[in-house]
């Protein structure tokens, strides 16, 4: 932890936190604009049923916050890509 005062015990909150890096976050996406890329990106036509199954079977990578879930953005580039590859 950074200090600004070396007598001081609070720590120097004006710098960026060293958690939180932009290099290693990534953009986290909704199921509902996540499926939106993936059918604009592929130009086929994916049933937003079928979307969230592959979520919910874990076919997705994707992290849940609460009742929140959240795709990461490099997770379906990833998938766009196995999509392309006919994998």
């Amino acid at each position: 932890m950074i200090y600004h005062n070396n007598e001081s015990n609070v720590p120097d909150l004006a710098g960026p936190a060293p958690f939180l890096r932009p290099a290693q976050t990534a953009a986290m996406l909704t199921p509902q604009t996540a499926w939106r890329i993936l059918c604009q990106r592929t130009g086929g036509t994916v049933c937003k049923t079928t979307f969230y199954r592959w979520v919910s079977s874990g076919r997705i990578s994707s992290i849940r916050l609460g009742a929140r879930i959240f795709i990461p953005w490099p997770v379906l580039q990833e998938f766009i890509r196995q999509c392309f590859k006919g994998e």
